[in-house]
């Protein structure tokens, strides 16, 4: 699975650098309310579907281990990328082997520490923008 952010014009594109399926949480929730009728009756009404979100735990590495593809971003341009960009509205690429998921989205929440290693551990939940 490769997932990847950029700028809504595309000048800037990120590439999560290591990811495992394992690792990546995706929700996607419909909106419902339930009610009592007059009667007591319990009452559920399916609505449209809600917002679509992301969550995203791994490491960004602070160096070029031999076993990730050799253009990949390092911590630095990680998190330079993800802090610069927090505000905007971005667009994520999800590519799987069976099939390509493209939507606007903001940075909900990204929260990040230094190893040891100086690699930097992160949990990142991305939100579905809708403008309507």
């Amino acid at each position: 699975m490769e997932i990847y952010l950029s700028t809504l014009d595309r000048k800037k594109i990120f590439k999560f650098p290591f990811i495992e399926s394992k690792n990546v949480a995706f929700s996607n929730p419909l909106v419902s309310e339930t009610f009592e009728n007059s009667s007591g009756k319990k009452l559920t009404l399916i609505g449209e579907e809600d917002l679509r979100t992301i969550n995203i735990n791994s490491f960004f590495p602070h160096k070029r281990y031999r076993w990730l593809p050799l253009l990949t971003f390092l911590a630095p341009a990680c998190l330079d990328f993800i802090l610069k960009n927090r505000k905007n509205i971005l667009k994520v690429t999800i590519i799987s082997s069976t099939k390509t998921i493209i939507f606007p989205c903001i940075i909900k929440d990204f929260s990040w520490k230094q190893k040891v290693n100086k690699d930097i551990e992160y949990s990142i939940t991305l939100e579905e923008y809708v403008n309507r």
